[in-house]
């Protein structure tokens, strides 16, 4: 008998859309910047997924490279940022049709979701 995953409740994703971000500014107000994410779940009304940046370091957050960028007009290297976000579904924009993920790069960020699943039992 075939074991259930412990994830069956969640739909698996494979897109990039932008998620809208508030930032501070120095004169004390928020903007908001959109930046690229990764979702690869869906959860009834929420996402999860993670950010992709072009930095090689971001603060207190380890950084892993991809092996391709996901976007086909962009040459330069991307990495995503080794943090499972969740976030709603209005705080992402229109889905980018041709951008994709190298099938080991997406084997990688699932796998760090269930060890960090499994951290949490």
């Amino acid at each position: 008998m075939k074991k259930k995953s412990k994830h069956a409740h969640l739909k698996r994703k494979k897109e990039f859309r932008f998620h809208a971000i508030k930032v501070p500014t120095k004169k004390g107000k928020q903007k908001t910047i959109e930046h690229p994410a990764y979702i690869f779940l869906e959860k009834g009304n929420v996402y999860i997924y993670v950010p992709i940046t072009h930095s090689s370091s971001v603060n207190d957050f380890m950084v892993i490279k991809l092996r391709k960028n996901p976007d086909p007009n962009d040459n330069r290297d991307s990495y995503y940022i080794a943090d499972i976000r969740m976030d709603t579904k209005d705080s992402f924009s229109a889905m980018k049709k041709k951008w994709e993920l190298d099938s080991k790069d997406d084997e990688e960020i699932r796998s760090l979701f269930n060890k960090k699943d499994d951290s949490a039992d």
